[in-house]
Parts: structure tokens; C-alpha cells; sequence
């Protein structure tokens, strides 16, 4: 289990943007298991009662982007890396969650290509399935911080 601490450790977003509250389950560079719970006090709830699908999706990147930073901190743990958001494919709303619900975020790795990730992804509130699909996921390792290579490879 991944509490917000040491979620924070890995992702650099905090309140009011950190939206994963807890990880469940992980495999480091293949699959995890989060939680978001939908408490009324939240700033997404002031004018509506049900959580934007647009941080839906933000939820289940994060959670793609702590399996692929836990990993990444698992073999340097002084690594500096960047995780984006790059799509979606093949998703599904089936409705929004709404305030007093806990939300659980499931994500598989299941292809990469060089620094390109493909997720599949899926939002639970029970055992119903509100959403899911295919998500894609940028992740590059060493963006500004470590030593800079030139293009020969040696000490730039």
C-alpha cells in the first residue's frame, strides 16, 4: 500500500491536483490499484455534485504515472523524470461518480514503445464499471535534471 506521502514522492502534483488518495496494489512498471475518494468538501464539487470526467481521466494518468515512476525510482532512486498525459482511445463514460462515493482506479500496462506507454485503464465505484478504455502516457526519464549527454554520447 502507497499512502500520500509517498505518492508524493513520485508525482509532482499536490492539493488541489493531486487526485489519488491512496494506492492499493502496485507492480512497478506494470500495473496498480488506486483509490479517490469523493468527499463534498472538494473545489470540483462547488456547482455540481458529480466528479468532471476530465479528472476522471487525470486520476487514472496519475495512477499510470505512479507504476511508471515507481519503477524508474526503483532502479535510481535520484532519478528526475516527466510523465504526460498524451491521449485516449477506445474510452467509455457510463456515468460520473458522485460526492460520498470512493472510486477505485485500476491501470495495466500493456504495450510501450521508446517513451510512449499504452494503459488499460478502468474506474470502478463497487463493482460498477463507470469508465474505461486504452490511455496513453508520456514518460521521459532525466528532462532537466542529471548529467547532459552530447549528441556523440560522451560529457556534453
Amino acid at each position: 500500500m502507497m499512502e500520500n506521502r509517498e505518492i508524493q514522492s513520485i508525482l509532482p502534483h499536490r492539493y488541489p491536483f493531486l487526485l489519488v488518495d491512496r494506492i492499493l496494489t502496485i507492480e512497478p512498471g506494470k500495473k496498480a490499484t488506486g483509490i479517490k475518494n469523493l468527499t463534498g468538501n472538494e473545489w470540483f464539487f462547488q456547482g455540481h455534485h458529480f466528479y468532471p470526467p476530465s479528472l476522471l481521466l487525470e486520476s487514472l494518468a496519475q495512477v499510470g504515472g505512479i507504476v511508471l515512476g515507481s519503477k524508474a525510482k526503483e532502479e535510481n532512486p535520484l532519478v528526475h523524470f516527466a510523465g504526460l498525459f498524451a491521449g485516449v482511445s477506445e474510452f467509455q463514460f457510463r456515468r460520473c461518480p458522485v460526492q460520498g462515493e470512493q472510486i477505485t482506479l485500476q491501470v495495466e500496462l500493456t504495450q510501450s514503445l521508446a517513451s510512449i506507454y499504452r494503459f488499460a485503464v478502468e474506474a470502478l465505484v463497487g463493482n460498477e464499471k463507470v469508465a474505461g478504455g486504452q490511455m496513453l502516457l508520456s514518460f521521459i526519464k532525466n528532462p532537466s535534471g542529471g548529467p547532459k549527454r552530447s549528441s556523440a554520447g560522451g560529457p556534453g
